[in-house]
C-alpha cells in the first residue's frame, strides 16, 4: 500500500487476518498485501455502504476482490474512509464455490487507486 499511515483496518478484518491468515498485526497485513500476497486478484463488485453510521452523510462505496494465497481463496473489501484515506473493511477466507483452480483461470486484476 502506498502509505499505510492513511489506512485503517476494521476490527473484524484484523481478527480474521490473524486467525485465518496468521497476520498478527496491521504491519503484517500491509506487508502481505505489499509483497504480492494477493495472487490472481479478481474484481467482484463495487457497492454502496449500506450499514454506515447515520452521522456520515456522503455516499461511500466498497470495492470487493477475491484472491488466492497458498491454496486458500480470500476476500478483501476496502473503501475510501470517512476518517482516513482508505479502510480495509473485510479480509477473510472466501467460502464461495470458486476453487483455486477456477481463480487461476481469471486474469490478474490490479486494485483501484494504486493500492
Amino acid at each position: 500500500m502506498n502509505d499505510p499511515q492513511n489506512v485503517q483496518v476494521e476490527n473484524d478484518a484484523k481478527l480474521n487476518a490473524r486467525e485465518q491468515f496468521g497476520l498478527n498485526t496491521k504491519a503484517d497485513l500491509f506487508a502481505f498485501i505489499g509483497n504480492q500476497g494477493l495472487e490472481n486478484i479478481m474484481y467482484v463488485n463495487t457497492k454502496l455502504w449500506r450499514n454506515k453510521p447515520f452521522r456520515i452523510k456522503e455516499d461511500i462505496y466498497i470495492d470487493s476482490y477475491k484472491f488466492c494465497s497458498n491454496q486458500k481463496i480470500g476476500y478483501i473489501a476496502f473503501m475510501k474512509g470517512y476518517s482516513c484515506k482508505y479502510a480495509i473493511k473485510s479480509f477473510h477466507l472466501d467460502y464461495d464455490k470458486l476453487t483455486t483452480k477456477d481463480m487461476g483461470a481469471f486474469p490478474t486484476k490490479q486494485l483501484k487507486d494504486g493500492i
